[in-house]
């Protein structure tokens, strides 16, 4: 075993040692205990990167996990199984599977249930698969689910565009040929790259969303926006840019509130945003406005998000669907990955970490 990590020659991983900025990330080594029961051993090969590890991190994510430091972020990856326990049927050592593992995937190796994992063929490659689990079956659960069945020819308003779901959102109504037309907010500095994607871009730093959609959508507003700002002014503008009386809001995440943290400012459990924004939606303040939770709402109905995985699998096979992948770090550099996490700029699409040595010289990482 070679890998990126701080000890090459050694398993390890990162830890949370405290809610606050990247700096609190410590690398720490471990000898990979021996899977029990329905467990599987994997070999990491490549790791997600996720604004869910912001969130993480900070002491935003609502769950009880990540409810106090010591938890090692990471949500998705592929790896090689290194050993399976003994309840396990239907996968082989050294069989090559791509899971959302919640947690764990900033590591050389990662113990789960076998349960959270799906075998891919040996020609796939991990980097565009590792961007799929939370990433793209977000964007294509928000498209498919959230709501129902968006018809064709339904105006969608994307927040945050340019980002990884963002990114994903585009790509997926595309490949799917949805027949949507896409609206997004981002810097000006990333327009160019949003119209590549075929989506129409809005400023994200405009004084009013509404009057701007409204201006491209003959003064009717879309038929859906998807916020994952997360705050009571942004869900008023988004709700502000829908049709009357008829367009739908779902909010997916609160960016905001991890934007927000400074060093020095973290709590020492994890913070109730999601609480707050959550009772702020119920309370009926902003009409026809929803949450949706991956991990709630999709990835707990394993059936249809399997289903649905290799689907979109399937669709990057045959060249239908590219990932985009903004940026490939080290597995040593988790703190310099999540100051872009932090910061945003120039992330465009999935940013992950290649943990195998030989597949990072082969993208000269």
């Amino acid at each position: 075993m070679s890998t990126t990590s701080p000890t090459p020659d050694h398993a390890g991983h990162w830890i949370v040692t405290a809610f606050g900025d990247p700096s609190v990330l410590r690398w720490q080594t471990f000898d990979p205990p021996p899977p029990v029961n329905d467990q599987a051993l994997l070999r990491i090969l490549v790791a997600g990167i996720s604004g869910v590890d912001n969130m993480m991190r900070t002491g935003e994510y609502p769950h009880p996990l990540t409810a106090k430091p010591g938890f090692v972020p990471g949500q998705e990856c592929v790896g090689r199984i290194e050993a399976i326990g003994p309840e396990v049927s239907g996968l082989r050592v050294g069989e090559l599977v791509v899971s959302f593992c919640f947690l764990g995937a900033y590591a050389t190796h990662v113990l789960i249930s076998a349960n959270d994992v799906v075998p891919i063929q040996e020609t796939d490659d991990p980097v565009k698969i590792v961007a799929l689990p939370l990433n793209y079956m977000t964007a294509y659960g928000l498209l498919t689910r959230s709501v129902g069945k968006i018809e064709p020819g339904s105006t969608v308003l994307v927040g945050s565009v340019s980002g990884g779901i963002g990114t994903a959102i585009a790509q997926v109504a595309t490949t799917f040929n949805m027949g949507l037309v896409l609206y997004g907010t981002c810097s000006p500095s990333k327009f160019d790259y949003v119209k590549s994607l075929g989506v129409t871009p809005i400023d994200r730093f405009t004084d009013d969303l509404a009057s701007e959609v409204k201006k491209l959508t003959d003064g009717k507003g879309v038929d859906v926006a998807f916020d994952a700002v997360g705050t009571e002014d942004n869900i008023r503008a988004s709700v502000a840019a829908t049709k009357s009386d008829v367009g739908q809001v779902v909010v997916y995440g609160w960016l905001d509130a991890v934007a927000a943290k400074k060093g020095k400012d973290m709590p020492e459990t994890g913070s109730n945003t999601y609480a707050t924004l959550d009772a702020f939606i119920k309370s009926g303040a902003v009409p026809r406005t929803k949450f949706w939770a991956f991990a709630w709402d999709y990835y707990s109905v394993k059936e249809e998000y399997f289903r649905d995985l290799n689907r979109i699998i399937e669709a990057v096979r045959n060249g239908g669907l590219n990932p985009v992948v903004g940026k490939l770090f080290r597995l040593s550099d988790a703190v310099l990955a999540n100051s872009y996490l932090v910061s945003g700029a120039g992330v465009r699409g999935k940013m992950e970490f290649i943990v195998d040595a030989e597949l990072a010289k082969r993208h000269n990482i």
